[in-house]
């Protein structure tokens, strides 16, 4: 069974702070690492519980989405990295061909609390984004994807308000719960190396669980997907006039957009586009 795994960071053991995070922090080579290890468990977990291929995919945007540490990483993965990616971004690993999806350091929607650097997509950009009028994060695409591609999600790691919304949409799921939000930036942290023993444990249990039949895919949403957007701050004259000229995005108001997309292949694409719309000149996602 070919296993795909979907790394983030804010969610990875111990990291409570956006400067865990963020490549100019004291501590980020530190935290590469611990980043790292936590998706050797999840590896482990997958290989022990029967997967012949684990693929990773990297999905947190410092360095242009190259956070992992290579000569750490198990072996036995392969790993999808870097920007320009066909497809829906950090999805395209994600295939008709995988059996199971693993979230692995994921974080909850933008406008949770106390979720722990909780965004959707662009901290920077987004105060909120909606499908169909319910919001959504991060882990809503890949499962509304999965779901197009008739995939389960297996499992996820991070605080406890991110497996809420993980569960809420895929109720089978495992939830490696690895801190306690006490706020956007503190927590109860389970230490690392204990975590990652949560972490293989519920990657064992989520593939076998796939293996055995024994997970569904989430449930399908309504086609066309109707995305609302709403900006943390006005627009800026460069976003402004490269939304002007693309016909699938509509301008509601200086902080609101709109947009559609038959699938999630695209529509995540469009979704992360307005991260870095405000470059002038950029109209190509």
């Amino acid at each position: 069974m070919k296993v795909y795994i979907s790394v983030d960071m804010e969610g990875i053991s111990g990291l409570v702070r956006w400067m865990d995070v963020a490549s100019n922090g004291i501590d980020f080579q530190i935290n590469r690492r611990l980043m790292t290890l936590d998706t050797n468990a999840a590896i482990a977990g997958a290989f022990a519980a029967g997967a012949t291929e684990v693929v990773v995919e990297e999905n947190h945007g410092v360095e242009d989405l190259c956070v992992l540490l290579m000569e750490e990483i198990d072996s036995r993965c392969s790993v999808i990295r870097g920007a320009g990616r066909p497809g829906a971004t950090t999805m395209a690993g994600l295939d008709k061909a995988t059996g199971v999806v693993l979230l692995i350091g994921h974080h909850a929607r933008a406008g949770s609390f106390p979720g722990i650097m909780a965004h959707t997509i662009s901290g920077g950009w987004f105060k909120t984004v909606r499908l169909h009028e319910e919001p959504i994060g991060e882990p809503d695409f890949f499962a509304l994807r999965a779901e197009e591609l008739a995939v389960p999600v297996g499992m996820v790691s991070g605080d406890q308000v991110v497996a809420d919304q993980v569960l809420a949409r895929c109720p089978l799921a495992e939830a490696v719960i690895i801190k306690q939000a006490l706020a956007h930036q503190s927590a109860n942290c389970i230490p690392p190396e204990r975590a990652r023993l949560m972490i293989q444990s519920g990657a064992k249990t989520a593939v076998a669980r796939s293996i055995a039949g024994e997970l569904n895919v989430c449930e399908p949403v309504a086609k066309p997907y109707q995305f609302d957007i709403e900006l943390t701050r006005p627009m800026t004259e460069n976003m402004r006039e490269n939304l002007s000229s693309l016909a699938e995005f509509e301008i509601v108001d200086e902080r609101n957009i709109k947009t559609s997309a038959p699938d999630m292949d695209l529509g995540f694409r469009r979704v992360a586009y307005l991260g870095y719309a405000d470059r002038a000149g950029i109209t190509r996602y």
